[in-house]
């Protein structure tokens, strides 16, 4: 029985006073009539992604609070960093930089991950595990996430204790660098650990927790900022981040293995040799090949594109053109904010049943989003009724929830037919 697994199962005898002791990074299995235990190496063996319900849920929580946590960075002090620099006699450039700089810092790690992993097509031997992932792998990611919160954590705590220009643009450098591992991961875990709708479900509350966190957010710190002080924003982003991370501690304890042993070749390094360059540009030529990838990849960039030039551009122009204080800067995007989430419930319940319409369904959306945009902009410019510019935010609000999840199930939807290092690779390009 030993030599049936000869290359992935250990067989441990057990000795008096330790039958119930294994070692350290050692998963059981089984036991055999005879009472000797195969014990398969965690790192050999197949993650278990059928959960209860209420453990999915648990699950559910830790990753997307990882994303939420990290967009609240950005988003928090967004209602009111600009104007308290601006009252201190900073310069627009500088503003601007110490509040863009986190979204350089991402891309530019994004772009770091995305060239990493497409690297790995190359020079790492292909192994077909049907789709299977190792424990041990998501355990590691998820050590990956909690470094990165962990990272967050010390920047929040430089923040809260010297709030000034010069510390927030360098915090936010970190925090923007760190957000692009935190995203990578958080996705993939999100993907690797579920199936079917508890899938779709993960996915969605990943998608509802960036895009609220984004707008609801700066609802959340102009309250926090107008009732007790900037320095508060932050030291409450540093509970929650010491929060997540004790979340995703219990997550790493709560997954199990499945018993099903994969191969250990994936992941072993072969000379870049010319065949090997051709059998690494074959595979990442069957990547972007992938319909599913493209059309995930497309409606994230234009939705993002749109988004931006509205969440971006609204808090300067309700401050300076309407004179809007922090107070109702947030309100405006709380109202986006219960709109996408609406419609991003939504979104999850009826995918299932949209089979071969996904595609069509996002981009009939995207759509939409554009013109609720040009309407939005209309009437901030020319018209100015605030009754119509809500009932504009609205329709932006549904037209996003309803582009962006299912960008993200299209996502994991590709992710899922990948195999092997090709998985890591579509999450980066798309994430990037």
């Amino acid at each position: 029985e030993c030599a049936e697994y000869a290359s992935v199962v250990r067989c441990h005898e057990p000795q008096a006073g330790m039958a119930d002791e294994a070692p350290p990074n050692i998963v059981k299995v089984d036991s055999n009539e005879d009472g000797v235990e195969q014990q398969v190496d965690e790192m050999l063996q197949a993650v278990n992604r059928d959960h209860s319900w209420p453990t999915a849920c648990v699950m559910f929580v830790g990753l997307s609070m990882c994303i939420m946590v990290d967009i609240l960075q950005y988003s928090m002090p967004l209602a009111f960093l600009p104007s308290v620099l601006e009252d201190r006699g900073h310069a627009p450039m500088e503003i601007a930089t110490a509040i863009g700089v986190y979204y350089w810092t991402g891309f530019a790690g994004g772009l770091v991950i995305t060239c990493y992993q497409i690297y790995r097509l190359f020079v790492e031997t292909p192994v077909d595990n049907d789709g299977e992932v190792r424990l041990g792998t998501i355990r590691q990611q998820i050590r990956y996430l909690m470094c990165g919160l962990a990272l967050g954590t010390v920047t929040l705590f430089g923040q809260a204790l010297h709030p000034h220009v010069q510390m927030h643009t360098a915090c936010r450098f970190v925090q923007g660098m760190a957000g692009a591992f935190i995203f990578f991961y958080s996705f993939l875990v999100s993907v690797s650990l579920f199936t079917g709708k508890q899938q779709t479900a993960a996915m969605t509350a990943a998608s509802m927790a960036l895009n609220v966190a984004e707008v609801l957010g700066s609802t959340l710190g102009a309250w926090i900022f107008d009732t007790w002080g900037q320095r508060a924003v932050f030291w409450s982003l540093m509970v929650a981040s010491v929060v997540n991370q004790a979340v995703l501690l219990c997550v790493m304890f709560m997954i199990r293995g499945s018993g099903k042993y994969t191969e250990e070749a994936e992941g072993s390094l072969a000379a870049l040799t010319p065949e090997a360059a051709k059998e690494g540009c074959s595979r990442l030529v069957g990547v972007f090949r992938s319909r599913r990838m493209a059309c995930s990849v497309i409606l994230i960039v234009m939705a993002a594109a749109v988004k931006a030039s509205v969440e971006e551009v609204l808090p300067f122009h309700a401050d300076h053109r309407w004179g809007f204080g922090p107070l109702e800067i947030g309100h405006l995007f709380a109202v986006i904010a219960f709109a996408y989430i609406a419609s991003a419930v939504a979104a999850g319940y009826i995918w299932e049943r949209l089979q071969d319409s996904r595609v069509f369904f996002g981009a009939i959306w995207l759509a939409i989003l554009g013109f609720a945009t040009w309407g939005l902009f209309l009437t901030a410019t020319f018209w100015k009724e605030k009754r119509v510019l809500l009932m504009w935010l609205v329709f932006y609000g549904v037209g996003l929830g309803l582009t962006h999840t299912p960008a993200s199930l299209l996502l994991a939807d590709a992710v899922e037919h990948e195999r092997g290092r090709a998985k890591e690779a579509v999450n980066a390009i798309w994430n990037t």
